[in-house]
């Protein structure tokens, strides 16, 4: 993988991704036929103002990176092609943009049986109809497989939604996260506000990576998400979603608080006392 990286020129990001980023990784059941397609789209159109909320990667290499969410930046400098979303304009088709994607998407690794890294630019569909031959011959059902484990979409269809797009974020903080994510998804009614909330910013994800609840309109759709979750929230989760919501209502991320800690005390003092589970 990394000199497949070094040879498409986002080697500096591929390492970075590989080696500094953390993420929670959401898995939700696809939903019924029906209603795929905007289950799809609403998934997509979250990812900025969740991304916002959650944003907790202001440093990279031991330096603050000008981004509250460096993370989703580091993504954000891969192959569009392979690390992009994957939705068409209209979303109306997931089943059919996922196929396009992915025939589109280069081929990063060919196994003879050993695994080679493909060092030019060949997309899968050259090699599946023969215009290229890697490794001697054209690609077997397997090598459709293992294909599509080397897409990274920040949603990636997988019979279920993979939802890769949300920064790791501290242990009391993250099942109000996830909740507020799948409660939005999941519930219907709540579903069709989130969809209107969410709209202005669907695709701002390079602004909610930079200066997150910064951005006026991110601001906005986050207080709405948040406060739509909790009125879906458990008992047991309560207190969870309040704090959630006092500090997307301050316009904090976690990054913030963790970018005050290292200013404060040091990166590895900081890092230590999160690491012993001090809050």
């Amino acid at each position: 993988m990394e000199q497949f990286f070094a040879a498409s020129h986002t080697g500096v990001a591929g390492a970075a991704m590989m080696t500094s980023t953390a993420s929670i990784q959401v898995n939700v059941d696809a939903g019924p036929q029906t209603g795929w397609a905007a289950r799809v789209r609403l998934a997509h159109a979250l990812g900025p103002t969740m991304i916002a909320i959650a944003a907790n990667s202001p440093l990279l290499g031991g330096r603050f990176s000008g981004w509250l969410s460096t993370r989703q930046r580091v993504w954000g400098q891969l192959d569009a092609a392979r690390c992009g979303p994957v939705l068409a304009a209209s979303g109306d088709d997931p089943g059919t943009d996922w196929a396009r994607y992915a025939l589109k998407a280069p081929v990063m690794l060919v196994h003879n049986p050993d695994a080679v890294p493909v060092m030019h630019y060949v997309p899968f569909a050259e090699w599946a109809d023969g215009r290229t031959m890697l490794g001697g011959r054209r690609p077997t059902v397997a090598d459709l497989d293992y294909h599509l484990t080397t897409l990274f979409p920040p949603v990636r269809p997988r019979g279920w939604l993979e939802i890769r797009y949300l920064d790791s974020v501290p242990g009391d903080m993250w099942p109000a996260v996830v909740f507020t994510l799948v409660t939005l998804l999941d519930d219907p009614v709540a579903a069709d506000a989130a969809a209107e909330a969410v709209a202005p910013v669907a695709t701002a994800w390079d602004t909610a990576a930079r200066i997150g609840l910064g951005d006026r309109r991110l601001y906005a759709a986050a207080n709405r998400c948040v406060a739509i979750a909790a009125e879906r929230a458990p008992a047991q989760l309560h207190e969870g979603m309040r704090r959630l919501i006092e500090a997307v209502e301050q316009g904090r991320c976690p990054a913030d608080d963790f970018s005050d800690r290292v200013i404060g005390h040091g990166i590895a003092p900081t890092v230590a006392r999160l690491a012993q589970g001090e809050s």
